[in-house]
């Protein structure tokens, strides 16, 4: 119908252009009608028609007008009309007309009928609404145990009843299901909640799609939010959130008894049991243990410890717990064992068994319901290549929400290596009651959370000084004359706990006053030559000992130390008998101290007192005890008189003596027998002793 309708006007135009202006067909719809009921023609001498005097007027100045607009284009009348096309005849022209108009009239029929006879569109709405009923304000962010309440609404123009199936979903995982029979016309409304319970990094897509009788790949319609996930927890100020008293206990989560949990597998090959050092701290720790090699195929094999965990009302807690696999290969392939942990049927951890992971810390958030849970910790195998391998699960906890590390991965763990620190050095003895002490530590991944500082007067049996500190140093108190022992222990801020140190890292003694200072001189009295000793509490700068006759100036000379505690140095005594002695002691901290002896000379004495024990003897060992009257360049060589050699053995110098020993065998002859000691003073000159012992083999 359009084709027949632009053809016609395009007609009617060409032929309108062949006529002269002045003849051109200007439309007057009473006129038409006229010239439709008249059966006449008038014609003038040229063919053209006669128009009334006043249009022809009319004709002539608007013919006039362009004439003169194109520059005089028309010649004179005769020239006009000798060149002038011969018009169409006046009844083709109204044929012309009529047809176009018959067209229009058609086709404005016709498209009247399709309209009236065409079908009615079928279509169906679905909309989200705000929370006012409004398609405005909806919900963009979303955190841990806050629902999301979006009313969602259907509208059926199906022109038929229809069985609507309407899925909520979140990030493309189905979460609800409904289904939803809707009437031709009729519109459903239901407000939907959507409540996350895990940790999600980013943004998350909350769709609601919509199918005709059963679900398919492609939903029918589809319509969608985007919520940016806060995973901070300060929204939750109820107690069930935040104190840990609050939680349900699990049993055993430190795996050192042989209760709360239970274990179970289908399969031969995997095993359960509690083992010793195992464990996260070198403690016992569950295992669970596959020996199976080979391809496992179609079915899924498992092996799994649980326990039922009573609620008293719905809540939500982190659960805590470390695993590791003896697995020490990389691979690039799907894993086909798996750890995993799951709570009442539902796996919210898993972790593939492909590389040598250590230890790892799980924290994943949970929600319980009120009544019985099911917490499930294990092992899985899916068809595939399996290999022999130990899993261990220790420590196992619910912490509170607001507990939760702000170092969980976006695989829910965190990371396990402890930090390291220690209390740096102190001066051995400090002269004041209240001294500073430092420490420092480093943790590589999330960084020191806190340090706590221990005390001990013995470096064995420890206290708590510092708690939870975030301070690098503190003043301590002790008490005079006591030495002090530290050691720090730091944890970083994903928890991890530095073990306790075997041995302190620093130690100090204090002393306010001047202790006592200890000077021995031995021999005393004695023959030719004497050793000084003098020993102090704390190091000492130096030791200066003068030795004099009475109403003489004494002469001085330095002792020498290897510890700074302990001081030696030897005399020896010329023209006279009496000597008096004093020590002056500075220690490290300026302060000096003096004592004071004397040393008697007796140029008779023996030149050794030689104990011999026992002095009559069968068999067996024999003490020689010897005492020198003068001071030794060395120990002295001690001999024994027999039908054969008896070996005699030094044990040690103490207070001025010196100690022997002597195997007596049965072969010795009976009779007396002499021990001989030899040794050399501080002039190099010989001196020698002797005494007497008995064997007697009749005892």
């Amino acid at each position: 119908i359009l084709g027949i309708t632009t053809f016609f006007s395009i007609l009617a135009i060409f032929t309108r252009k062949l006529k002269d202006e002045s003849e051109q067909f200007s439309f007057s719809l009473k006129e038409f009608i006229k010239s439709i009921q008249s059966d006449e023609v008038d014609e003038g001498p040229d063919g053209a028609e006669e128009p009334p005097a006043a249009t022809e007027s009319r004709r002539f100045h608007r013919s006039r007008s362009k004439v003169k607009a194109k520059g005089l284009r028309h010649q004179s009348g005769s020239e006009a009309g000798t060149e002038r096309k011969k018009p169409l005849p006046p009844e083709i022209e109204k044929a012309l007309v009529i047809a176009l108009i018959g067209s229009i009239i058609i086709s404005g029929a016709m498209l009247a009928y399709a309209k009236m006879t065409r079908e009615k569109e079928t279509f169906t709405m679905l909309y989200l609404l705000g929370p006012d009923g409004k398609a405005e304000g909806y919900p963009d962010e979303s955190f841990i145990n806050v629902p999301i309440n979006v009313t969602v609404g259907i509208e059926n123009h199906e022109l038929q009843s229809v069985n609507y199936v309407l899925q909520m979903k979140i990030d493309g995982d189905v979460i609800k299901e409904l289904n939803v029979p809707i009437k031709d016309g009729e519109t459903w409304q239901k407000n939907m909640t959507y409540t996350r319970h895990n940790l999600n990094s980013g943004r998350s897509k909350l769709e609601f799609a919509l199918f005709k009788e059963k679900p398919d790949y492609f939903p029918y319609r589809s319509v969608h939010l985007y919520l940016e996930n806060n995973n901070t927890f300060s929204h939750l100020a109820d107690k069930k959130y935040t104190e840990a008293s609050e939680l349900p206990k699990i049993v055993n989560g430190d795996m050192e008894s042989s209760t709360g949990w239970n274990f179970t597998s289908n399969s031969e090959d995997i095993t359960g049991s509690y083992a010793n050092v195992s464990g996260v701290n070198s403690s016992y720790a569950y295992r669970i243990v596959n020996s199976y090699e080979g391809n496992l195929s179609d079915s899924v094999e498992f092996g799994e410890i649980s326990q039922t965990i009573e609620c008293k009302e719905d809540t939500m807690a982190v659960l805590s717990a470390y695993v590791i696999d003896d697995f020490n290969l990389t691979s690039q392939e799907i894993d086909p064992q798996l750890k995993y942990a799951a709570v009442n049927g539902e796996i919210i951890w898993s972790d593939g068994i492909s590389e040598a992971e250590g230890w790892q810390h799980l924290e994943v958030p949970i929600a319980m319901q009120a009544g019985q849970n099911n917490l499930t910790l294990g092992l899985r195998q899916l068809p595939g290549e399996i290999v022999p391998v130990n899993i261990s699960w220790d420590s196992v906890s619910l912490k509170p929400l607001v507990d939760l590390s702000s170092f969980v991965s976006e695989t829910n763990t965190v990371e396990t290596v402890p930090p390291t620190s220690r209390v740096l050095e102190l001066p051995a003895y400090t002269n004041n009651k209240t001294f500073t002490v430092s420490w420092n530590g480093t943790d590589e991944s999330s960084g020191i959370d806190y340090y706590s500082i221990d005390s001990s007067t013995d470096g064995v049996n420890w206290e708590t000084w510092i708690s939870k500190t975030t301070d690098n140093s503190s003043v301590f108190t002790g008490e005079d004359n006591q030495t002090y022992y530290f050691r720090s222990n730091a944890v970083d801020r994903a928890g991890n706990k530095e073990p306790d140190h075997p041995e302190p890292d620093a130690q100090t003694k204090v002393y306010t006053g001047a202790p006592k200072v200890m000077l021995d001189i031995t021999p005393n009295p004695c023959k030719t030559a004497t050793t000084f000793t003098v020993t102090y509490p704390v190091p000492l700068q130096s030791v200066v000992c003068k030795v004099g006759l009475e109403g003489f100036e004494p002469e001085s000379f330095e002792l020498t130390s290897v510890d700074g505690v302990n001081w030696t140095g030897n005399y020896i005594v010329r023209n006279g008998d009496r000597f008096f002695v004093q020590a002056e002691c500075t220690d490290i901290f300026g302060n000096i101290v003096y004592a004071f002896d004397e040393i008697l000379v007796d140029s008779s004495a023996p030149n050794f007192e030689i104990e011999v024990t026992p002095t009559v003897i069968d068999k067996g060992n024999l003490k020689i005890k010897v005492t020198p009257s003068t001071a030794l360049k060395s120990k002295p060589s001690v001999s024994i008189s027999a039908n054969e050699k008896i070996e005699v053995t030094y044990v040690t110098y103490l207070d001025g003596d010196y100690y022997y020993t002597a195997r007596i065998k049965s072969e010795i002859n009976e009779g007396s027998h002499k021990v001989s000691v030899t040794g050399y003073d501080l002039d190099s000159e010989k001196v020698e002793g002797n005494t007497t012992f008995v064997v007697d083999h009749s005892l």
